[in-house]
C-alpha cells in the first residue's frame, strides 16, 4: 500500500516547519544567554564602581580627618578643596542648627497653645431629625 502524496506532502511541510521553529528557538535562546550574560558583565561593573567610590570616599574622609588633627599637610593646589569641604561642613552645620531652632520654637509654640487655651465646653449634639424624602424618578418607565 503507497503513501497517499498529499499526505506525505503535508507531512514533509510540518517538519520542514518544525525544523524552522527549532532553528529560530535555538537562536533566540542563544540571545538570551548573550544577554543574560552582558546582564552579569553590567551589573559586576556597576557593583565594581560603586565600591570603587565607597572607597575614594572613605579615603577622603581619612585624609580629611587628618589634616583636622594636623597630621597630614596637603600640597598647595588643593587648598581649593580644603576650602570647599570646610565651607560644605559649615554650611551643614548652620542647616542643622536652623533645623533645630525651628523645632524648638515649634515645641514652644505648641506649649504656649497647650497653657494659654482653657478647654472649651463642646455644644450638645443636636439629635438627627430626618429629612423628608424627595422622588428622583417620577411614573413608569417609559419605553
Amino acid at each position: 500500500m503507497a503513501a497517499d502524496p498529499k499526505q506525505s506532502e503535508v507531512m514533509q511541510q510540518i517538519n520542514e516547519a518544525f525544523q524552522a521553529a527549532e532553528s529560530k528557538l535555538a537562536r533566540l535562546r542563544e540571545a538570551v544567554e548573550r544577554n543574560t550574560e552582558l546582564a552579569r558583565a553590567n551589573g559586576k561593573a556597576a557593583f565594581l564602581k560603586d565600591k570603587k567610590e565607597q572607597t575614594h570616599r572613605e579615603l577622603g574622609e581619612a585624609v580629611w580627618q587628618s589634616i583636622q588633627q594636623g597630621r597630614l599637610t596637603l600640597p598647595a593646589g588643593f587648598d581649593r578643596f580644603l576650602t570647599a569641604i570646610a565651607a560644605a561642613e559649615k554650611a551643614s552645620l548652620d542647616h542643622a542648627a536652623q533645623l533645630t531652632d525651628l523645632l524648638r520654637e515649634g515645641e514652644e509654640a505648641a506649649e504656649r497653645l497647650k497653657v494659654a487655651k482653657p478647654p472649651v465646653a463642646k455644644p450638645p449634639v443636636a439629635k438627627s431629625v430626618a429629612r423628608p424624602q424627595t422622588v428622583v424618578a417620577t411614573g413608569a418607565k417609559k419605553r
